[in-house]
C-alpha cells in the first residue's frame, strides 16, 4: 500500500505517525513496519502523547530540557535561539518604524486637507479611513514587537544558567575555538596590511564607511523629541520645577466596542512626570474615557489607591494616588477625562528607568483594570527629559 502524509509528520525517537491516502492514522517503525493507530494500544498513546508534548513545546521549553545535560550543544543550541529572536526583533521594530511613518505621512496629509478650500468630503472620508487602518497596524506592530521583546528578556535570562562551560572537554573545546578565531583574526590583519601596500585600493576605501548595525536608525531609531512645558519657579511653593510634555501611556478598547468607536480609542492614557526642587517626583495621569456613563462605569480616582506598573524585565513598582478625582465631562466631546497624581521615591524611580513598561493596573473606585502598555518607553523617555 503506498502512503501519502497529507497532514502531518512527527518523529519521536525515529517513529512516525502519519495519515495515508485514505486519512486513516498509522506509526510507522524506523524498519518500514506500520501498524493502524490503536488507541487501546499503549504503546501507540505514548508516541502520541510524545508528539504532542514535543509540538506544543516552545524552544525555551526545549532548551530547558537541555540545559541539565550541560555541554557545548546546549550552549550552541542557546546562542542559536538568542541570534534568531534578536533578528527576530530587528524586523519587527523595523516594521514598527514603517508604519509609524506612515502614519506621520497620513497625518501631516490629512492636516494639509483640513486647510484645504477645494478638499472634498469624499477625499477626507478616505483619508479618514486610511488613517484608522494604520493605527490599527500601528497597534499590532507594537504588541508584536513587545512580546518578541519579553521572550527575548526570558531568553536572556535563561542564559546565564547555559553560559559557562560545564566540563574539561567543553572548556577545551571552547580553548580550540578561541584559538582558531584569533588565527583568523590575524590572517585578516596580514590581509589588510598586503592591501594597504596597494595605493589604490586604500585610497579607494578611505571612501566606504563600514556598516554598524548601532548606527542604522531602522534598527535603532533616533531618541523621541524631549520637551519641557514648565521649567522655572513654582510661584505657589516657590520652588524650581519641570514637568515634561504629556506622553500616550495606552489606549483601550475593547473588542466588542471598536465597531462603534470609529477612530478613536474607548479609553487612552496620557501622562508625565513634574519634578520639584527638594526631590519630589511626581507621575501624572490624564485618563479618559470616551462614553457618556463613565462615573457610572468606573467611579473615580480615590486619594490613597494604588496605580501598579509591571515591567517587561517581571519587576513592578506600586505607586500611591495623591488625590481623589470624580472626573470631569466634556459636553462637545461626549468623554470623561480623570486626573490622578502619583509620588515616586528613589527606588521606584530605579527600577523604572531601567526597563519598559509591559501592563499597568489601576484601582478604580468600581474596581481594578489591567492594561496592556504599547509604549515601552513612556518612563525611559519621560526621564531622560528631567536630566
Amino acid at each position: 500500500m503506498t502512503f501519502l502524509i497529507l497532514i502531518f509528520t512527527q518523529v519521536v525517537d525515529a517513529q512516525q505517525i502519519q495519515q495515508n491516502v485514505e486519512g486513516e492514522k498509522i506509526v510507522l517503525f524506523p524498519n518500514g513496519v506500520w501498524e493502524y493507530f490503536d488507541k487501546t494500544n499503549p504503546t501507540h498513546l505514548e508516541i502520541e502523547k510524545e508528539i504532542k508534548r514535543k509540538q506544543n513545546a516552545s524552544p525555551q521549553d526545549i532548551l530547558d530540557e537541555q540545559t541539565s545535560k550541560g555541554g557545548d550543544e546546549v550552549l550552541e543550541e542557546y546562542e542559536n535561539l538568542l541570534s534568531l529572536k534578536e533578528d527576530k526583533l530587528a524586523l519587527a521594530e523595523e516594521m514598527e518604524s514603517d508604519v509609524k511613518f506612515s502614519k506621520i505621512l497620513l497625518e501631516e496629509e490629512m492636516e494639509d486637507l483640513k486647510n484645504d478650500e477645494n478638499s472634498t468630503d469624499e477625499q477626507y472620508d478616505r483619508l479618514k479611513r486610511q488613517l484608522k487602518l494604520v493605527s490599527a497596524l500601528e497597534k499590532d506592530a507594537k504588541k508584536k514587537t513587545k512580546k518578541i521583546k519579553k521572550e527575548l528578556e526570558k531568553l536572556k535570562k535563561q542564559g546565564k544558567i547555559v553560559a559557562e562551560p560545564k566540563n574539561k572537554k567543553s572548556r577545551k573545546k571552547n580553548s580550540r575555538r578561541s584559538k582558531k578565531k584569533n588565527n583568523q583574526e590575524k590572517e585578516l590583519q596580514d590581509l589588510e596590511y598586503t592591501y594597504k601596500e596597494d595605493g589604490t585600493f586604500y585610497l579607494a576605501s578611505k571612501n566606504f564607511t563600514k556598516y554598524s548595525m548601532k548606527d542604522d536608525v531602522m534598527y535603532n531609531p533616533p531618541a523621541k523629541d524631549c520637551n519641557l512645558v514648565f521649567d522655572g519657579l513654582d510661584e505657589f511653593m516657590g520652588k524650581k520645577r519641570k514637568d515634561v510634555s504629556r506622553d500616550v501611556l495606552f489606549t483601550f478598547t475593547d473588542d466588542d466596542m471598536s465597531r462603534y468607536m470609529k477612530a478613536d480609542d474607548y479609553i487612552s492614557c496620557e501622562g508625565n512626570l513634574t519634578q520639584i526642587k527638594g526631590g519630589v517626583l511626581l507621575l501624572n495621569l490624564f485618563i479618559t474615557v470616551n462614553t457618556t456613563d463613565a462615573q457610572r462605569a468606573f467611579g473615580g480616582l480615590t486619594k490613597g489607591n494604588s496605580f501598579t506598573v509591571k515591567m517587561i524585565n517581571g519587576e513592578s513598582v506600586n505607586l500611591i494616588n495623591n488625590q481623589s478625582d470624580n472626573g470631569v465631562y466634556d459636553p462637545l466631546r461626549k468623554q470623561h477625562t480623570f486626573t490622578g497624581q502619583f509620588r515616586i521615591n528613589s527606588g521606584q524611580e530605579k527600577t523604572l528607568k531601567k526597563s519598559e513598561v509591559d501592563v499597568v493596573r489601576i484601582i478604580w473606585d468600581t474596581g481594578y483594570e489591567d492594561y496592556e502598555v504599547y509604549n515601552l518607553d513612556f518612563f525611559v523617555n519621560q526621564f531622560k527629559c528631567l536630566k
